[in-house]
């Protein structure tokens, strides 16, 4: 059981190229076989917390790789309804651009900390509303679960970037108020 979650990570990512070439398959008409596949990578990355917390399996690998692979898996879903032409380059943009900032910051906070990424409910609804969003573009046109899930995605983006900025002055010793 112990590590069953990272195994639930690593198949999320090994998943991608899967996810894009069936959905290059059917594009941009319904992709049911890609909504599968994004369904139960979803459902494998709410597992793979569930478990580590239960059985108190987390690892350092886990605590860093799973978000950098939840990083990784919205923003080629995002590219790939961008590039296929489900969605238009302004709606994908500030997405793209969160995941991008998120990622470009995971090799500077290894550098002054173990503790991995803080991980809020905000951010966490976000991606369920997005993915919901996501799965109905597969398939069909999700407007409205965009606009809600898009907003708020980016929305936790600047919480993430705040926690960030207040979390590396704590690390680097100037976290303390101003005298």
């Amino acid at each position: 059981m112990r590590h069953v979650p990272n195994i639930l990570t690593v198949a999320r990512l090994l998943a991608l190229p899967f996810i894009v070439w069936t959905y290059a398959l059917y594009a941009p008409g319904a992709a049911w076989t890609t909504a599968w596949i994004v369904l139960f990578a979803a459902l494998s990355d709410v597992a793979d917390g569930v478990i580590a917390r239960k059985y108190n399996v987390q690892s350092e690998f886990g605590r860093w790789v799973d978000p950098t692979v939840d990083r990784l898996f919205f923003f080629t879903l995002v590219a790939m309804l961008w590039y296929f032409g489900t969605l238009p380059w302004w709606a994908v943009a500030p997405l793209l651009i969160r995941d991008g900032i998120i990622l470009a910051l995971i090799v500077p906070s290894l550098r002054f900390s173990r503790d991995g990424p803080q991980i809020s409910r905000w951010g966490k609804v976000s991606n369920l509303i997005l993915i919901c969003a996501i799965q109905w573009f597969i398939i069909v046109i999700g407007w409205s679960f965009f606009a809600v899930g898009a907003t708020l995605y980016v929305a936790s983006g600047l919480l993430y970037g705040y926690m960030a900025i207040v979390w590396l002055r704590k690390a680097r010793g100037g976290g303390g108020a101003a005298a």
